[in-house]
């Protein structure tokens, strides 16, 4: 089923379908912490039905986003949800596979993406039509941290969200890239329950040195929201 979202931003609305896969928490996480710093162009990556894209394109020092996918039926919703948020100039949606996008190298100050977290044959799926979203069937994270290093200028970032039991093999996919790992910022559920996500900016062509940014926890005890997820949770 096709639902319409309010993102309680600018007035904006999205375009979802409820059988695929909907954007959640991790989504807005990753969209507050790329924009921590000033970016003008920017490429999201497997961006879905454009949650990504929308949000960036908020900010005031974003002057075009693009967003790429390879699912047609996302990227319709996608152009549904540009087109009704009158974003056409500011935004622009493709499908196409990663590996081989249309888009000009060494061109963009950011590149972010919610890759497919789990390989193949491993990690649940919570909603049909999902798969391909959640598992690397598509592409892997790899091919996302290839296609990163292609369209980054020099010194240009690459923000990505991605499972703490992945860390150690994302980290070293980046650096093989160029891509230099410079903060880690671990998302926690609870204060006393382990990490579920983490959160990292590279920087390409940079020197190494990663910063490990406080720990991000999104509930207390109580089951309220922390203030410091109140605080970038708009939705």
């Amino acid at each position: 089923m096709i639902r319409l979202d309010d993102l309680f931003v600018h007035g904006w609305k999205i375009y979802q379908d409820t059988d695929g896969f909907c954007f959640g928490t991790d989504a807005i996480l990753l969209s507050s912490f790329a924009a921590e710093k000033r970016f003008s162009t920017a490429v999201d990556l497997c961006c879905g039905t454009g949650i990504l894209p929308l949000l960036l394109a908020s900010n005031e020092c974003a002057t075009h986003v693009y967003g790429v996918d390879i699912s047609q039926a996302c990227i319709d919703l996608a152009r549904q949800s540009v087109e009704l948020n009158d974003l056409s100039q500011r935004i622009t949606v493709l499908c196409e596979d990663l590996n081989r996008t249309s888009l000009p190298a060494g061109k963009f100050d950011l590149v972010t993406a919610n890759p497919p977290y789990f390989p193949q044959g491993t990690g649940k799926t919570s909603r049909r039509g999902a798969e391909s979203s959640r598992r690397e069937e598509d592409c892997t994270f790899s091919d996302v941290a290839v296609a990163a290093s292609r369209l980054l200028r020099f010194g240009g970032r690459f923000c990505f969200v991605f499972k703490p039991e992945r860390l150690a093999d994302a980290m070293i996919v980046c650096k093989k890239n160029r891509l230099e790992p410079k903060v880690l910022r671990f998302i926690y559920p609870k204060k006393n329950k382990p990490p579920e996500l983490f959160l990292m900016e590279c920087k390409k062509g940079a020197a190494s040195g990663l910063k490990c940014d406080p720990p991000f926890v999104l509930y207390e005890d109580s089951g309220e929201e922390t203030a410091q997820f109140f605080a970038i949770h708009r939705f």
